[in-house]
């Protein structure tokens, strides 16, 4: 097997490393002051197609494949873990809509989305549940030909922006977990303040409220078929996990590039400290976590790209994030080590990088649900 990159995949790294090094790293003081996006820079992303990368040309994408997209949020994530998630965020609903959606939908969404028109969320999680859709406590109600919405959805990034609203409730008849899909802001929709984080401070992310939102009973604002939210929910967040997994690979390599810059310009006596072995040794371990994530999250983006191995995605992409998410946090605090008292230090931005990196245990699914869904699929094929 040969790890080399095509021409079409150097092109899309090669444009989110040029735009994360001679943008993004100009703004990210920014970002990390305001605690949001800026919307300027979002748009530039959007403009150069980091959005469109593994869609389909008819719906303005480029069609590059998830091994291209796996790239470049790799790159922009070594810059910027906040812009990184900034894009991914928007895309999450979007990959459900492009897995189950009808054209009408499709037409709908995907174009305006990727173009930078319009954001949308997703929203599952609830304060008494992450995994579970039997805990499900937002309702949706019948009445004719209309559904009755209302509950609360936890920690949903986009909640602010307009777009369509990807909502997956639990049917009051039957029981059962449907994904409805209706543009945010319609009457009875509301949000919280945002929520105070420890990293990722360019992706914000709220409380919504739902009180007798009403959204048509048709097959416009229903993605799939009722009673199919789950199922929708688990083939979707597979994306999304490779997706996190991008980012928080981005998170660790940008960690890995302060160490190597601090141990080679770091003077003691007539040399610089990389001469000690001790120094070597520790960045040599740092450096394996970051190459052993990296070709995990690689061969991922490749299958991928494959949806008649979704069932073998769905174990693979738990088993990438739970390693990932777990060796970004380990790697990024070795490499805060290497730097001594300069790592805690935020001109040096590794103690950012760090930040961004302990939310990747706990976003896009926990790390011990990834490993018992990525052990239930290995176990048994």
């Amino acid at each position: 097997m040969e790890f080399k990159l095509n021409e079409t995949q150097e092109s899309v790294r090669d444009l989110a490393r040029d735009f994360a090094v001679n943008v993004l790293s100009k703004r990210i003081d920014d970002i990390e002051e305001v605690g949001h996006f800026p919307k300027d820079v979002y748009q530039q992303m959007a403009d150069i197609g980091l959005l469109s990368i593994a869609f389909e040309e008819k719906y303005g994408g480029i069609e590059a494949g998830y091994d291209s997209f796996v790239l470049a949020y790799e790159e922009l994530a070594k810059v910027s873990p906040s812009a990184a998630t900034a894009l991914l965020i928007t895309l999450l609903p979007l990959e459900a809509v492009n897995l189950f959606g009808s054209e009408e939908q499709k037409q709908a969404y995907i174009t305006p989305s990727i173009t930078g028109e319009i954001r949308g969320s997703m929203a599952f999680t609830e304060a008494g549940t992450g995994s579970d859709p039997k805990q499900l406590t937002t309702t949706a109600r019948l009445e004719g030909d209309t559904w009755v919405i209302n509950g609360v959805k936890r920690f949903i990034s986009n909640a602010s922006y307009p777009g369509p609203m990807l909502l997956y409730a639990k049917e009051t008849d039957t029981g059962a977990c449907t994904a409805f899909l209706f543009d945010k802001f319609t009457e009875g929709y509301s949000i919280s303040t945002p929520w105070e984080k420890i990293g990722l401070l360019g992706s914000p992310c709220y409380d919504v409220f739902f009180d007798e939102v009403r959204v048509p009973n048709d097959e416009f604002h229903i993605l799939g078929k009722r009673g199919d939210g789950f199922s929708i929910l688990k083939a979707t967040t597979a994306y999304g996990k490779l997706g996190f997994s991008a980012v928080f690979l981005g998170a660790l390599g940008g960690a890995v590039d302060a160490a190597k810059e601090y141990i080679k310009t770091k003077t003691h006596r007539d040399g610089t400290i990389a001469k000690f072995q001790a120094v070597q040794m520790k960045y040599a371990s740092l450096l394996a976590k970051y190459e052993s994530c990296r070709y995990m999250v690689y061969n991922c983006g490749e299958l991928a790209n494959d949806h008649s191995r979704l069932p073998e995605m769905l174990g693979r992409s738990a088993l990438v994030k739970a390693y990932v998410g777990d060796t970004a946090v380990e790697g990024c605090v070795l490499a805060m080590n290497l730097l001594g008292s300069y790592g805690v230090m935020k001109e040096y931005q590794v103690e950012r990088f760090l930040r961004d990196a302990l939310i990747g245990p706990h976003v896009e699914g926990q790390t011990d649900v990834q490993r018992v869904i990525a052990a239930g699929y290995f176990l048994n094929n």
